[in-house]
């Protein structure tokens, strides 16, 4: 049987961003009196899982949700080949960025390894919950369901660039909570600010990419996503850096674009649920 899952992304779209909207913007207004609900801040960035996890109960059946279990778990998914990849790239870029801004006047200093995390000032628990449960929790829903209700309507490139202005915009309310990595970004420069919601459409492209090489595997693109959050903590790299990293993430997914014409540009991915639950889904399958 080959039976395709009505997939609803602007369903899915709506009811993440409102989950993480609503209790993003209430832990904003909880920061200005010093106090953040832990509560608020998972249930924030729970939004893209839980949204997931609403529209496949009320819309998909028990084959949709088992090939879900199956992307999680399977880690047979994961072509080995891209693994190097995964864990080394971005702490790779970040020296060449870092390395490149010495090049150009900027302190050698930050090649030394951070002395403190960055994500909350100060709050060190706080800022381990974010860098390692964070992406897992976000990974479940934007690939366990967004990623792939917007591949079944685009091509590759155009779901890439599609979800990575969604993903950004999505951080919108984080940037309003007092003692954040991302409010510090406007307070030095509002271009800091501007490079981290640029920098996350290069990414987005090559997430899509190992994404769809692995079989779909959600636990592939956690791990990456992890890693691209401590990649940015690893080293005491400033924000000029952090913008030539962009630029060389850039240059990375356009060469990744550049090599796999076909696979980004194919009409749209055909999603066949039921194959993948019980096989994965193979290159085959895109051509």
């Amino acid at each position: 049987m080959n039976k395709k899952h009505q997939y609803r992304p602007i369903i899915y779209f709506a009811l993440a961003f409102a989950i993480t909207w609503i209790n993003g913007f209430l832990l904003a207004i909880q920061s200005q009196s010093g106090d953040k609900s832990i509560i608020n801040l998972l249930l924030a960035y729970m939004g893209p899982f839980i949204a997931a996890l609403i529209v496949m109960y009320v819309f998909a059946d028990k084959t949709f949700r088992s090939d879900f279990r199956k992307r999680i778990y399977d880690l047979r998914l994961i072509n080995k080949n891209y693994l190097p990849f995964v864990l080394f790239f971005l702490p790779l870029a970040m020296v060449i960025s870092i390395l490149i801004s010495i090049a150009f006047g900027q302190p050698a200093e930050q090649l030394r390894f951070a002395e403190e995390l960055k994500v909350f000032e100060g709050e060190v628990i706080l800022s381990m919950i974010i860098l390692v449960l964070v992406p897992v929790l976000e990974e479940l829903g934007w690939r366990g369901y967004g990623v792939d209700s917007l591949a079944s309507k685009f091509n590759l490139f155009k779901t890439s660039i599609i979800f990575g202005a969604l993903w950004s915009i999505w951080h919108l309310p984080v940037f309003f909570i007092k003692g954040s990595y991302q409010i510090s970004l406007w307070e030095q420069h509002p271009l800091f600010a501007i490079n981290f919601f640029v920098g996350i459409l290069p990414l987005a492209i090559i997430m899509n990419y190992l994404y769809y090489m692995n079989q779909r595997s959600i636990t592939l693109i956690a791990l990456f996503h992890v890693t691209a959050n401590f990649s940015a903590e690893l080293f005491e790299a400033n924000q000029i850096s952090k913008c030539i990293l962009t630029l060389v993430v850039t240059v990375v997914a356009v060469a990744i674009v550049i090599r796999n014409k076909r696979f980004f540009f194919k009409d749209k991915m055909n999603l066949h649920i039921i194959d993948s639950a019980r096989k994965g889904i193979s290159m085959n399958d895109y051509e």
